[in-house]
């Protein structure tokens, strides 16, 4: 091979090489398709469910122990009362619950047909859709087992009285199971995130560039006072685009309102303040706009899917489900469908708002040290 052309391929691989934060991504960007592959998963697993059992007899057991050892379902509480499932559900503690009636296993003694009632969060409605079709097959194998019990214990003459048990399935929250609702509302979502922590992080690197950083330096202003200057009107405008795809939303397509527009926008705020603390850190980082690209690509990326925007919680490895609690677009996102498709307040996403208050809060106080240490 031509030697100035082996010097010159040296020369690139030690320039590679040398740029640590070039390395360090392409090393993640392959770690993170590794991640994506263990994480991401459109099937349903693990999704939580509430039983009600009114009936507490050894078939509404059985009924109860054939979710239980599903891998689709994981059973998180029993309750004594079935007004306790409606506050689970609209908590998004569960997802699916079961409603066994108090006559349960004397309809099937009698070899009458029991009814049991099915539950389901309709806001993802692929996953509620799959969630029936799971359902379905375990009921039927149920039936299979309860007349092959039946048959043998009166023999053939008893066909004519054989028990089933019948499924009355609802769906709440979204009965129609639109997908595109849920997908309107979780690209909102992205698109909040990812302008708050890009335009304040551009307009810093942008002032480094242009060197406009030790004209600051000079003069009384204080590291707060800039990051308010840069982070406020930006809010303003974000706003207005927010509202925009808000309207577009529900004229469009149909997405509907059943809760507070009012604590939607203040929620909405608190989240630009998390985003836009992320976007400052990111610009004291770094110093120029090819390393924001790179770093906004380190960063958003992981937030965005460990937000469940794109596959639920409950589908990924319990070490990645501690890990969406760092990532602020998860409890948007909660809050938003919240909003949006359930009609739920502030009484009841409290957790999600204060989550985004510490994380804006502390996010914006270590970005304005570090400001202050640059314009020192």
């Amino acid at each position: 091979m031509n030697r100035r052309l082996i010097g010159l391929m040296r020369k690139e691989f030690i320039q590679f090489f040398r740029d640590k934060a070039l390395v360090l991504l392409i090393l993640y960007t392959f770690v993170e398709i590794a991640i994506c592959g263990w994480a991401l998963t459109l099937e349903v697993r693990n999704m939580p469910i509430a039983v009600y059992d009114g009936d507490r007899s050894a078939e509404s057991r059985a009924l109860v122990d054939a979710f239980a050892r599903l891998d689709n379902f994981r059973l998180v509480a029993q309750v004594d009362r079935p007004g306790d499932l409606d506050r689970l559900m609209d908590e998004g503690q569960v997802q699916f619950a079961l409603v066994i009636p108090p006559d349960f296993s004397r309809d099937l003694q009698a070899g009458r047909t029991a009814q049991v009632q099915l539950l389901l969060d309709g806001s993802n409605s692929s996953i509620a859709g799959q969630a029936m079709a799971v359902t379905a097959g375990l009921l039927r194998d149920y039936n299979e087992r309860i007349i092959l019990a039946r048959v043998e214990r009166v023999g053939q003459g008893g066909h004519g009285f054989l028990p089933r048990v019948r499924n009355q399935i609802r769906i709440w929250y979204m009965p129609q199971l639109k997908y595109v609702h849920f997908i309107m509302l979780t690209m909102l979502a992205i698109s909040v995130l990812l302008l708050g922590v890009l335009v304040p992080a551009a307009a810093i690197v942008r002032e480094k560039e242009a060197g406009t950083f030790e004209q600051l330096m000079i003069t009384p202003i204080t590291g707060v006072e800039l990051i308010a200057a840069k982070i406020l009107p930006m809010i303003l405008l974000k706003l207005v685009g927010l509202t925009i795809g808000v309207a577009m939303s529900m004229w469009l397509f149909g997405v509907p309102l059943r809760g507070s527009l009012w604590l939607f926008y203040g929620i909405s705020v608190l989240m630009f303040l998390s985003s836009s603390g992320i976007g400052v850190l990111m610009g004291t980082i770094a110093q120029n706009m090819q390393q924001t690209l790179l770093l906004a690509f380190f960063i958003l990326f992981p937030l965005a899917f460990l937000s469940g925007t794109m596959v639920p919680i409950s589908n990924m490895p319990r070490a990645m489900q501690w890990l969406t609690y760092l990532s602020p677009l998860r409890y948007y996102v909660e809050a938003m469908l919240g909003i949006f498709l359930k009609g739920i307040g502030l009484e009841i996403l409290w957790p999600q708002a204060l989550a985004l208050a510490i994380y804006g809060l502390a996010l914006l106080g270590v970005s304005t040290l570090r400001f202050r240490r640059s314009l020192a």
